[in-house]
């Protein structure tokens, strides 16, 4: 279901917010990786991103079957109201947030989801910089040429494919073992950040 709601609140460090509506009394509750065309993020801190509280949202929720934080409605997508509706993700969605701006007053930066822009009528958007950090591999998938490494900087854990490995041969990783990575904001399989390169330690 599509309702208009606005931000309640929204706590950066843990990635997730409330967002009230006439449907969804006691508010619905809204993850990092449901924003959609346009968040915000501190990159001063990290690159996840949020929404700011007062702004007004349209967003697709569902019931929960469990309460999240007191809450029994899920967030499933939320984009700014006004703006166009993002088309349905299938399985493996994959989203590349640019900076649109400098920081705000508040911290934040603008942050645009990179869709189907037409480059000749859009002025060119600022490359979002990498990220490093340090950390190891949680798991590892040979089979499908990807896995998931963790670091501080990086809560629920960074999505890497095998091309991002720096080497030569077959290119895999193993788990527990110590890599340094550079790393972007994206959406990829239920992931907040996506490496770019990983080196092993």
């Amino acid at each position: 279901m599509v309702s208009t709601g606005v931000v309640r609140e929204w706590h950066s460090a843990d990635q997730w917010g409330v967002i009230d509506s006439e449907d969804t009394p006691g508010g619905a509750y809204a993850m990092s990786h449901a924003v959609r065309v346009e968040g915000v993020a501190d990159l001063d801190r990290s690159p996840a991103l949020g929404l700011r509280p007062g702004t007004e949202v349209d967003f697709e929720w569902s019931t929960s079957d469990e309460p999240i934080n007191g809450m029994h409605y899920l967030v499933e997508r939320v984009w700014p109201r006004g703006t166009t509706a993002p088309a349905s993700e299938g399985a493996f969605h994959t989203s590349l947030w640019l900076s649109v701006d400098g920081p705000g007053p508040d911290g934040l930066t603008v942050m645009q989801e990179e869709l189907d822009r037409d480059s000749a009528k859009s002025p060119p958007l600022e490359p979002l910089r990498f990220f490093t950090a340090t950390g190891a591999v949680r798991t590892w998938h040979d089979e499908h040429g990807w896995g998931v490494l963790d670091s501080d900087a990086t809560p629920g854990g960074v999505w890497a494919h095998f091309s991002a490995i720096v080497g030569e041969g077959f290119l895999t990783l193993k788990p527990g073992q110590r890599v340094e990575f550079d790393y972007e904001p994206a959406i990829q399989d239920g992931f907040y950040f996506r490496a770019v390169t990983v080196r092993t330690l």
